[in-house]
């Protein structure tokens, strides 16, 4: 089989997701080619995803003998020691692939991914800046770099960026979340309520919009059915999520349900023991403590 054929049936083979193919037809196109960058970078690429990273570092460091100032090389072998959990050696390589290719995208915004996970927040915000500057259309950049500067409780520079992220798009559940919880903070109880509700129309499964929802009802309104009916239908599709449990049990025995809350509070202490500690010294829960 020509080497034409076999990169075909690789191409093939990877668009129909059968990795496993894909990577034995390009091995075997290796093994008439050697010295291609991009082929090596291709079978790196799909070693990745596969999970076989030590194949992958092998590919990528054979493309990097060939050509020293390849980018993406340098990319792909951050992104297999991120995986890999060795975090300097994939900062090191993100750094790399930056210094040979200063606006690469990708690279700015995993890099600022990563830093932010390891609590580098100044690093993170400075690389979704460079992310965003390199294409102003990001959508993930500016919703991340919101996200970083609602940690910081810098809730207007936040606001800024998930109104930037929501002129480039309007259908993810994500940046509504994001935005109900900025209004929280801001006291803008009414859009924060809609933006929730925006987020769950769009992902009715988000567990933690259903809880941040209902704890508006239930705090700013003292609405609990309204907070009840929230948590129940959150429920419907976790119906073993401690927290949401918890918090409509707290409602129950405010509005005197006890046989209600108790079965809440039991379900939640099969599931996680650890609770009955924080069911003790909540005062919402205070006539129910003789139970545990």
């Amino acid at each position: 089989m020509s080497i034409a054929e076999l990169l075909a049936k690789a191409e093939e083979a990877y668009d129909n997701r059968d990795l496993e193919t894909a990577l034995e037809y390009y091995l075997l196109v290796y093994e008439q080619v050697k010295d291609d960058v991009w082929l090596l970078i291709t079978i790196a690429l799909l070693c990745d995803e596969l999970g076989k990273y030590d194949d992958a570092i092998t590919f990528y460091e054979e493309a990097l003998q060939i050509d020293a100032t390849n980018p993406i090389a340098y990319y792909g072998l951050a992104i297999v020691y991120e995986n890999l959990k060795d975090y300097d050696k994939a900062i090191s390589y993100y750094k790399e692939a930056i210094a040979y290719w200063p606006e690469y995208t990708e690279a700015h915004f995993f890099l600022a991914n990563l830093y932010d996970d390891i609590g580098e927040t100044n690093l993170a915000i400075y690389h979704y800046q460079q992310a965003i500057e390199s294409d102003p259309k990001y959508f993930f950049a500016y919703l991340n770099l919101g996200s970083v500067y609602e940690n910081l409780n810098e809730n207007e520079q936040a606001l800024e960026c998930f109104e930037q992220a929501l002129k480039l798009r309007k259908d993810n559940h994500l940046l509504y979340y994001n935005f109900g919880v900025v209004y929280r903070k801001l006291n803008r109880i009414e859009e924060s309520i809609k933006a929730y509700e925006k987020c769950l129309e769009i992902e009715p499964t988000y567990a933690n919009a259903y809880l941040n929802l209902a704890l508006l009802y239930k705090d700013f309104y003292h609405d609990l059915d309204k907070a009840i009916e929230i948590y129940s239908q959150g429920l419907q599709y976790h119906p073993f999520h401690t927290v949401l449990l918890y918090n409509r049990a707290c409602c129950y025995a405010l509005l005197k349900l006890d046989d209600l809350a108790l079965q809440d509070l039991k379900k939640v202490i099969e599931l996680d023991p650890s609770f009955r500690d924080y069911i003790l010294v909540d005062d919402e829960l205070s006539n129910l403590h003789k139970f545990f």
